[in-house]
């Protein structure tokens, strides 16, 4: 799956992803994870255009911003910018939701700026952290929602959608047209011996998302190629790329 970038910056309706640039491969499985469950956002490495001034579009991507997700890591917790996006966003009174990648305590500043914010951890199960993250997006997400139409109405303001508008909207969706349809096999059964090892290979560049890629890929990809080529996309390195395919295609082959 490509990412969906955002043409601009007008559509209010975007989480910000805040996140250490070790953690970039982590970052952008998360992305797609959340695109794929209709929420969408907004990652500097992917929305910041070339020759845009950067501090601005971030201060400008926060302003516009409905949630912001954390990645909170050992990388991450040395960040200085990161405690400034963190900053900025408790004063816009923008909800955050913490995403911790490894069994780390916050420390500092960090720490007082999660001292009264539950986080969610992406191990030892990355599968359901991540379902539990858009489940817990959502809900917010439409709280916050429901209590400005609230308001609105309070002050005469028509409301901005109501149920029956929401239910056409999600039916109508990609995603939810997806759902409808009668899923393929997968490439590799999430059970089987082959997943597992694909998995820990991936996951020794990735860390524990590993698992939701790999189960991602073996549903949505047509062929094992196509599969192949899905998760070597997520090795930075080109040698080890390279490595990987081969590892990866034998582990297919051997399955026959």
């Amino acid at each position: 799956m490509r990412y969906r970038g955002l043409s601009s910056l007008e559509n209010k309706l975007h989480l910000f992803i805040c996140f250490s640039s070790k953690d970039e491969a982590v970052a952008n499985g998360i992305v797609e994870f959340l695109e794929a469950e209709d929420l969408k956002c907004w990652i500097s490495t992917r929305d910041v255009s070339p020759g845009q001034n950067y501090q601005e579009t971030i201060v400008q991507a926060l302003e516009l911003a409905k949630g912001l997700v954390f990645l909170f890591s050992e990388s991450s917790s040395a960040s200085g910018e990161i405690k400034k996006e963190l900053s900025l966003a408790g004063g816009l009174n923008i909800p955050v939701f913490p995403v911790r990648l490894s069994p780390i305590q916050p420390g500092g500043a960090l720490r007082y700026e999660l001292s009264t914010r539950q986080w969610i951890d992406l191990f030892p199960d990355a599968e359901t952290a991540m379902h539990r993250l858009a489940e817990t997006i959502h809900s917010v997400l439409e709280k916050s929602r429901a209590q400005s139409d609230t308001a609105a109405q309070g002050a005469g303001v028509p409301p901005t959608t109501n149920t029956a508008d929401v239910a056409a909207a999600l039916a109508a969706s990609p995603s939810a047209q997806k759902r409808t349809r009668r899923p393929r096999a997968p490439i590799v059964a999430p059970d089987s011996e082959e997943f597992e090892a694909i998995r820990a290979l991936l996951a020794r560049h990735i860390g524990p998302i590993a698992k939701v890629l790999v189960q991602k890929a073996a549903t949505e990809a047509k062929t094992p190629e196509a599969f192949c080529e899905q998760l070597a996309a997520r090795v930075s390195s080109p040698s080890e790329r390279a490595a990987f395919v081969q590892t990866v295609r034998a582990r297919l082959a051997s399955k026959k």
